[in-house]
This record gives C-alpha cells, sequence and structure tokens, in this order.
C-alpha cells in the first residue's frame, strides 16, 4: 500500500499515473454535508488554487480589461466563480515572491512567524500545516506542485497523502535521488529548470483530472491542492493563445517575452519602452487566460462527476509583479523587490454553494495567511489555534470590518529587509533599513511610509504626519514586535555553486543567502517616526 511507504520514497518511486491505483476511500461521518439539504453528513471537499505571480488587477473580476485585446477577458472562469460564490477584494499576499508566500498559504502564520524569509531557510518538516489540519478532519489530501519553491525539501510535503510535481524536471531519476535524500548536500539542484517549464497547466491537470477521476466520487472528502506555474515570468503563451491579446504577435514578441526576467550577476538591468511593456503585458494576460481555461476544466470535471455544488472551491495567488509602474519617481519591474499594491494585491474568490452569499463582493482587507482557516471554517473543521491567520467570515457577515493584514520583504540582492502592515485602506511601508548589503550595493536608511489607498491607489503621495496617527502607531508597534520575535527557520543544507548559477533562471538567485534573513531588530523607534526620508 502507497501510505506504508516513507514520503520521500513516494516522491522517487511514484509516477503521477501510479497514483491512481490505490484502494478505496474510508468514509468519515463527521461534520457537516456542503448544502444544508443533504442529509449524507458527508464534509465538504476542497480545492485550493495557486496560480503563481498573478496580479488581481489583472483578472476580469477586478474590473479588468485587456489594453491591447478590450474584447477579451483573461479571466472568465474566474469571474464566473465570483458570480458564484465570494470576491475578497482587497486580499494581500504575505511576501512579493513565491516561497515565503506559500508557507503562509500553508501555516496560516506571516512571513515574520514562521521565518522562512529566504530561498535556503525551510520549513521544519513535521510544521502543521493546512494539509495536516484537513488529514486529521479525515480528508484525502492531495497536491500537485509546479516549481522549485513548492517542492517538499522546503517543508510542504507534510500532511499530504500525495504531494506530486507537474514539471519532469523536479522527478527525473537524478534530481530525484537528491531530492529525495534529506542529508544530500545537492537538495537544491533541481532548482535550475523553473525557466524550461512552460505550458504548466496541461501537465497540473492532466494529474488534477486523474485524481479527481479516482478521489472525486468517493465518500471521503478530499483536500486538492493545485499550483500553475504559467503566469510566472518569463512569458511563452502559445501562438493561438498570444494573438488573441496581442494581434500582432510575432518572432520579436516571442523573444521579448522568452527573455523577460530580472538581470542577475552584477548584470544592467534592461531597459523597456513603453510600447515594449504594453506588449509584454499582453502576453502576461495570454499566459493568465491559459491558466483560467485549465481551471475550467477542472470545473467540467467536477460537474462530469456530479460533485460541482459539493466542493469549496478556491483561488488565490501567492504575489503580482510590476511592468514599470513608478513611485516617489522611481520605475519598478518584476517582482521580489516592494511591497506596493501591483506586488502584493493578489485575487482571493472562494465558491461554497450554500455556505457562502452568491456574487458578494467584500471589501475588508484580508491576508493570503487568512485563506487556510477561512476554508477549514467553511469546512466545519475546528478553529486552527496559535496562528496569526484567521477565518474572514467576519467580512462578509458584518460588511464594513476589516482584517489586519502583514506583509514582509527580505532581499539581499537590492538590499532591502522591509514590513508592511494594512488594515483597510490604510497602508504602511517599513523599510529597517539592511544590515548587511552585498558589495556595490547601496545601503538602504531606514524609512516609514504610509498610503490611504482609498485616495492614493498608486501609492506615490505618501501621509507624512504619522506621529500622532493612531493607526501609524499600531502599525509601527505591531511591526516592532514581529521583527523582535521573528525566528531563525532551519537552514537548507549547503548549496553547491553550480546550483546557484542555475538558480539565475528562476529570478531568483539574490535572495540565497545563508547568512540573513532571521530576525532583524527594529529600528530605533526615532527612526520609525521620521517622515521626509525619500526611499529611493
Amino acid at each position: 500500500m502507497v501510505a506504508s511507504i516513507r514520503f520521500w520514497q513516494q516522491l522517487l518511486l511514484l509516477s503521477p499515473l501510479a497514483l491512481f491505483a490505490c484502494g478505496e476511500s474510508t468514509h468519515s461521518d463527521e461534520g457537516s454535508a456542503l448544502n444544508e439539504g443533504d442529509s449524507t453528513g458527508r464534509k465538504p471537499s476542497v480545492i485550493l488554487i495557486s496560480i503563481d505571480s498573478l496580479r488581481a488587477d489583472h483578472c476580469t473580476p477586478y474590473g479588468y480589461t485587456p489594453q491591447l485585446a478590450p474584447n477579451e477577458a483573461t479571466t472568465p472562469f474566474l469571474m464566473q466563480l465570483a458570480e458564484q460564490g465570494l470576491l475578497f477584494e482587497n486580499a494581500s499576499a504575505a511576501a512579493p515572491w513565491t516561497l515565503p508566500s506559500h508557507i503562509s498559504l500553508f501555516t496560516a502564520q506571516s512571513p515574520r512567524e514562521h521565518g522562512v524569509r529566504n530561498g535556503r531557510l525551510i520549513l521544519p518538516h513535521n510544521t502543521p500545516n493546512l494539509a495536516t489540519q484537513f488529514q486529521q478532519a479525515g480528508y484525502q489530501t492531495l497536491g500537485v506542485y509546479s516549481a522549485p519553491f513548492l517542492h517538499p525539501a522546503y517543508g510542504y510535503g507534510f500532511g499530504f497523502d500525495y504531494y506530486v510535481p507537474a514539471e519532469d524536471y523536479l522527478r527525473e531519476d537524478g534530481n530525484s535521488n537528491i531530492i529525495t535524500d534529506p542529508k544530500s548536500n545537492e537538495m537544491m539542484k533541481v532548482h535550475g529548470f523553473a525557466d524550461s517549464s512552460h505550458d504548466n497547466a496541461p501537465r497540473v491537470n492532466e494529474i488534477a483530472l486523474n485524481l479527481l477521476d479516482d478521489f472525486g466520487a468517493k465518500e471521503q472528502p478530499f483536500f486538492l491542492f493545485l499550483h500553475y506555474w504559467d503566469v510566472h515570468y518569463n512569458f511563452m503563451p502559445s501562438a493561438e493563445m498570444a494573438k488573441r491579446f496581442l494581434p500582432d504577435h510575432g518572432p520579436a514578441d516571442v523573444e521579448l517575452g522568452e527573455n523577460f526576467t530580472p538581470a542577475h550577476g552584477g548584470a544592467p538591468e534592461k531597459q523597456y519602452s513603453a510600447s515594449q511593456l504594453e506588449r509584454i503585458k499582453a502576453m502576461y494576460d495570454a499566459e493568465i487566460r491559459s491558466v483560467d481555461d485549465a481551471l475550467a476544466e477542472i470545473e467540467a470535471k467536477l460537474k462530469e462527476l456530479g460533485i460541482a455544488d459539493e466542493v469549496i472551491f478556491a483561488v488565490v495567488s501567492d504575489h503580482g509583479d510590476h511592468f514599470g509602474e513608478e513611485h516617489e519617481g522611481k520605475v519598478h519591474m518584476f517582482h521580489h523587490r516592494t511591497l506596493y499594491e501591483e506586488v502584493m494585491h493578489v485575487p482571493f474568490v472562494v465558491r461554497a454553494p450554500g455556505l457562502v452569499p452568491a456574487g458578494q463582493r467584500v471589501a475588508g482587507t484580508v491576508g493570503l495567511y487568512d485563506v487556510g482557516p477561512t476554508l477549514m471554517d467553511l469546512a466545519g473543521l475546528p478553529t486552527w489555534d496559535g496562528r496569526e491567520g484567521q477565518s474572514a467570515r467576519s467580512l462578509w457577515e458584518q460588511p464594513g470590518s476589516d482584517l489586519t493584514v502583514h506583509m514582509d520583504l527580505f532581499h539581499p540582492g537590492e538590499p532591502t529587509d522591509s514590513q508592511a502592515w494594512r488594515q483597510g485602506p490604510f497602508k504602511v511601508i517599513w523599510e529597517h533599513g539592511f544590515p548587511n548589503p552585498k558589495p556595490g550595493k547601496q545601503k538602504r536608511d531606514p524609512y516609514l511610509r504610509a498610503y490611504d489607498l482609498a485616495q492614493d491607489a498608486t501609492e506615490s503621495k505618501p501621509i507624512t504626519e504619522l506621529n500622532s496617527h493612531t493607526l501609524a502607531q499600531k502599525a509601527v508597534a505591531k511591526m516592532t514586535q514581529l521583527a523582535e520575535s521573528t525566528p531563525r527557520a532551519p537552514l537548507m543544507q549547503k548549496m553547491p555553486d553550480e546550483l546557484i548559477q542555475g538558480l539565475k533562471n528562476t529570478g531568483y538567485v539574490e535572495a540565497i543567502d545563508p547568512n540573513q534573513g532571521a530576525g532583524t531588530p527594529a529600528p530605533p523607534q526615532q527612526e520609525a517616526n521620521r517622515e521626509d526620508k525619500d526611499p529611493n
């Protein structure tokens, strides 16, 4: 029986198709049905989708119209999901890059709570997470991931009955031997191959649809996590999809999209014209539509199985991307560099027939680490105590309420060590001042910035009077406490030099710093109250 095999061995020995030969699942009579009229006592199944790098403001239900293809919609399925459930208008990522944000999604903790703030730090493998909560409640737990920073070496696999990669480079024989040996000094070798995984959604769906065939109609409920990578740069949509969003798409655009990635190793940053950025965004939109179409296939399978109305279906993202937006005189590109809204505002849509109202837009602020507790609440699981994350139920049951949201960024390559705090439209960004910048990098001085997003959606007009501002002082107090109590997460085993070179292809090489990223003392209070320091 597969369940008797050690988790690390499962990843080595099992192909995705081998997973579908499992025996019957065990029935659990505890819990409540998704629809109030269902008397079977079956708990609702849950599907959680993470679309990497998806900006909320490029999604149809958030009001987006593609500039170069105004008759196209980037996310018609997400629009349908929002019409049938809840759309959270002001959801924030936990961090502006993949690893800490997904760890927050799984642990219901902000990065300053779990401590995984750079690419060599990991979550202890026995840490309770969202999968363990559902597993302990009698769920079959299933996961499909598509990128290195979702690999179980970082601690994600705990609690999953099956947690498998969609990409060959994450399970090839040589790489699998390294990945599945927690004592290996080459644990992270596979991180250099993310850039080769174009057209990822069909491979995710191949596994996901088979999992639904195998487990979807059984009496035991399932928790299914799916991670899609296509929307992450580089942008290489199919020619057919590209032409829908960029009608004159040609070879020059293929090259432009293929090379759209941050500069590394001291190379000068690439410069893009306004016209090029519009074309890049069109290819980004094409990638988004490809993933949205893949989600529609998941929905079609649920309907085929007759369980679409018995499943809680949630879609989120881990972060967005900059495409040349300007903040206080500085132009920003890519992600993992700032805590501005282009990178931090992410979609959060959930459908739960009979449990949430259909078509309600929820204005209250919510964080990515609140998603898990919200899904647990809807599924009737016990409250997840001891976590910063909490159910967002109050936001749709009591319109006008907000959850406070904490965000975090640690990046030696910028260099920046910063936090952000938000409640309603009021947002504070606090740069702590990076303690030890790399050679050739200018040290950032500490500064504090606050914005009223209701009046200043582009974060271009910082509020300067903060000393007597109640919310500003609340934000500073919380961020001070988190800065002083940030744990030091365990260190990934030493990465060979050639793997650091390979990581350049992912856009994350400067995240790798073995000596940085644990708790950073808060700047002196007088620094926190500075009002006129230019962050640029």
